[in-house]
């Protein structure tokens, strides 16, 4: 498919703009912007990703590199990871504060503020599907919400691209944060599921945080066996 953005050269966000009265910045409780609950200043100091893997997103030192060791010896089964921010100080509290707190405004700020860097990491067409990474029902009922699902959505209007559910969480398994990336494998082993049978379209999954890419390995390996032809993953930041 080839994204409107692309046709008319317009910046993504101007889509959004006018929709919502002008709100307190979620930082510095300075006047936002309209229809962004932050203010320009911070907006431009939020920490962007700098020079990273194409495969994983990992940070590198320099430019000069475009594979980090790991992608080198044993290439992800996604095609590649694009990243809004660096996982510091404040995406970090934002995105802790969304994703725990229910601080629902924080996931919107960040995702409606990165979406220019979602279409600048493409010189063609955008992915033809949006799909978030999904929780267990438990782990939903208990938190009350999909993370995921609140930044695949405003994606999906920002970007004019189908949003459809893709996936299903098939197991229940301990939550991954104090796990290190073998425990983090082995405990998503079978846990997701293709909920249906794709024709050779390039899928974006969507993610708040990407940290050993475990999830988006388990995941691509589902979406690829149910025909997709590429997968990549969108994340608002990617862990050092």
């Amino acid at each position: 498919m080839v994204n409107s953005f692309f046709q008319q050269g317009l910046p993504v966000f101007q889509a959004f703009k006018g929709l919502s009265l002008t709100g307190r910045c979620i930082l510095c409780d300075a006047i936002g912007q309209p229809g962004l609950d932050i203010c320009q200043g911070c907006e431009a100091e939020l920490p962007g990703l700098g020079p990273h893997c194409r495969h994983c997103a990992l940070p590198l030192p320099s430019l000069d590199q475009t594979l980090c060791g790991q992608c080198q010896l044993m290439p992800p089964p996604f095609e590649r990871t694009v990243a809004s921010y660096l996982y510091q100080y404040p995406v970090a509290e934002l995105i802790g504060g969304f994703k725990y707190n229910r601080h629902l405004s924080y996931g919107k700020v960040l995702t409606l503020a990165g979406l220019n860097r979602f279409v600048s990491a493409y010189n063609h067409d955008l992915p033809d599907i949006i799909t978030p990474i999904p929780l267990h029902w438990r782990r939903r009922l208990k938190r009350g919400f999909n993370q995921s699902e609140h930044i695949a959505g405003y994606l999906s209007k920002g970007l004019g691209i189908p949003l459809l559910t893709l996936l299903k969480r098939s197991q229940f398994t301990p939550p991954q944060q104090q796990l290190d990336a073998q425990q983090r494998r082995q405990n998503l082993k079978g846990a997701f599921e293709a909920t249906q049978v794709l024709e050779g379209q390039c899928v974006a999954v969507v993610d708040d945080v990407m940290t050993t890419g475990a999830t988006a390995t388990e995941v691509t390996k589902q979406l690829l066996d149910a025909g997709a032809g590429e997968v990549h993953i969108w994340v608002l930041a990617r862990t050092p």
